[in-house]
């Protein structure tokens, strides 16, 4: 079993919601992700990132941080302490 540390996955979604230019609210938020260092996958919906629950943690932090002083927004967070080790894990059974 992967040890916690290594394995928190987070899947994000930045929603604004009263916004000037709200595309470019969502792009400072994918250009914040990107240069965090952490693994990510960008999807249509919504954002994966993987790495060390601390990091993540300070990213969610720095995002919100960033992004209070530019519009009104909802942050859609689901975060796993297992999700990323399941997909490291080859033909073993995780109860």
């Amino acid at each position: 079993m992967c040890a916690v540390e290594e394995i928190t996955s987070c899947q994000l979604s930045f929603i604004p919601i009263q916004s000037e230019n709200y595309l470019a609210d969502i792009d400072m938020v994918l250009r914040r992700i990107t240069a965090s260092g952490l693994e990510y996958s960008i999807g249509e919906m919504s954002t994966i990132i993987k790495g060390g629950k601390a990091n993540i943690l300070k990213l969610i932090s720095d995002l919100y941080d960033l992004m209070t002083p530019k519009c009104s927004f909802v942050i859609d967070i689901r975060i796993s302490n297992t999700c990323a080790c399941i997909s490291n894990i080859v033909g073993q059974t995780i109860i």
